[in-house]
């Protein structure tokens, strides 16, 4: 059980190609008033950490259910997955049945946990953000809350995962924004829709030089230094609009990107934010105003 009025939870987004899973301890007795009059947060919130996963089978999640989503029950799995020994480190003791806060892109996940009696989907329109459409997805909408949450609002967030995102919004209200593959989807398609192209692995741990003499360098140039320029120019167009206006970088190339905006435009880089967690800080708002 939870020590005193701790209560550990976990949340879990499932994007299209990966599974980003968190962990919160909350004091759930009562809810302290934040300096600036906006929403009450949960007192004594703690960020516990984040893991990340393929895709799991439905074997696999059953697995993880039976054993409440335990720390141990990771290594059981078929192949084990291991989790660091840092991670829940301090944590209150595991509960019986923590608390599952899902978002998912993917539908059979979210079949599969039906059972599970502390499971909370979180779907678009129980995310508090207004303007919104019904195709957004809610993994952009969370994101954005989390962003406007944690960084202030007016926010512009730039998602680099397999889609490359950009989403805006001010005062919880959604502006709009745009969505084209991400590197990894343009190396992958480059690829597969020609016969002569090869197929690359995206290595990001050094910028390639514009003007390549071969055709795997000419490839990398042509993506990465059009996606940066594309990029930038997003994030000029938001400042032009919003001054004030927070840039917050995320997504498994956002620190790659954001590396590489400060070594090629240190002046466009000054105020630009980069936060893995943006989801997760949007599914405790959630977890928040629904408690």
């Amino acid at each position: 059980m939870s020590s005193g009025n701790q209560v550990l939870w976990l949340a879990l987004i499932i994007g299209n190609s990966r599974w980003h899973w968190g962990a919160f301890e909350s004091d759930d007795s009562g809810l302290a008033p934040r300096g600036d009059g906006s929403e009450p947060a949960l007192r004594g919130e703690r960020w516990l950490g984040s893991w990340h996963t393929a895709p799991l089978s439905e074997a696999q999640v059953q697995t993880l259910q039976r054993h409440h989503f335990a720390p141990s029950a990771w290594s059981q799995l078929d192949p084990p997955i291991t989790l660091s020994p840092a991670l829940l480190k301090g944590a209150a003791v595991w509960p019986d049945s923590p608390e599952l806060w899902l978002a998912s892109v993917v539908r059979a996940p979210v079949i599969w946990m039906a059972d599970y009696a502390a499971l909370y989907q979180v779907i678009l329109a129980e995310v508090p953000l207004n303007n919104t459409y019904p195709t957004l997805g809610v993994d952009r909408a969370l994101a954005l809350v989390g962003a406007g949450d944690v960084w202030g609002w007016p926010v512009l967030v730039i998602d680099c995962g397999t889609a490359l995102t950009f989403t805006a919004g001010v005062d919880q209200r959604l502006i709009g924004g745009a969505i084209l593959p991400g590197l990894r989807s343009q190396f992958r398609a480059l690829h597969a829709h020609t016969d002569q192209l090869p197929a690359l692995e995206l290595d990001l741990s050094q910028w390639p030089q514009r003007w390549a003499t071969d055709t795997a360098g000419a490839i990398a140039s042509g993506i990465l230094h059009t996606q940066l320029a594309g990029i930038c120019d997003f994030i000029a167009a938001w400042r032009a609009d919003w001054p004030a206006g927070a840039v917050v970088l995320t997504g498994g190339d956002g620190a790659a990107i954001y590396g590489a905006i400060a070594k090629q435009n240190p002046g466009l880089a000054q105020g630009i934010n980069h936060d893995p967690d943006l989801g997760f800080w949007g599914l405790r708002v959630c977890r928040r105003q629904g408690r």
